[in-house]
């Protein structure tokens, strides 16, 4: 995290102390953890639901904290996209062979290299697309986080 913005973990308990908004309607609120919630319901505004939306009056930060990949459910095809904080360009998700999810970007001395990524809870595109069904939904939004190695 940058250290501008409290984002509570996804799983675990909310600590409304560190967050920054002295007036927040769900402040103390006991279902401020609750991912199945709205937030207008209580749900904490800077915890995603569970398809990983928050309040949109903290969608800015919550991008610029953390990689996020988009992922869209359209014509029988699962699409992966990755937002990386600090950078405007949407780049493309892939899994290798080896079950690796990475994307294409640049090294240092501007070589091509494959990225390695961690999408928290998924090895598969099938178990991305299994949990967007049980969510009847065909689009959503999962943290993901650098893998500190190339494919």
């Amino acid at each position: 995290m940058n250290g501008h913005c409290y984002f509570p973990p996804l799983n675990g308990p909310v600590d409304c102390s560190q967050c920054e908004a002295e007036n927040c309607r769900c402040r103390g609120m006991y279902q401020r953890d609750r991912r199945d919630f709205s937030y207008t319901s209580g749900r904490c505004p800077r915890l995603p639901d569970l398809r990983g939306f928050v309040a949109p009056e903290v969608r800015r930060a919550y991008a610029e904290t953390f990689m996020l990949v988009h992922a869209e459910f359209s014509e029988g095809n699962l699409e992966l996209t990755v937002t990386i904080p600090g950078s405007k360009r949407y780049r493309k998700v892939y899994q290798a062979k080896s079950g690796s999810w990475y994307f294409r970007a640049k090294s240092r001395e501007g070589d091509p290299v494959r990225q390695a990524l961690y999408i928290n809870g998924f090895c598969t595109a099938e178990g991305i697309t299994q949990y967007m069904e049980a969510l009847h939904t065909d689009y959503c939004i999962l943290r993901c986080d650098l893998a500190g190695f190339t494919v």
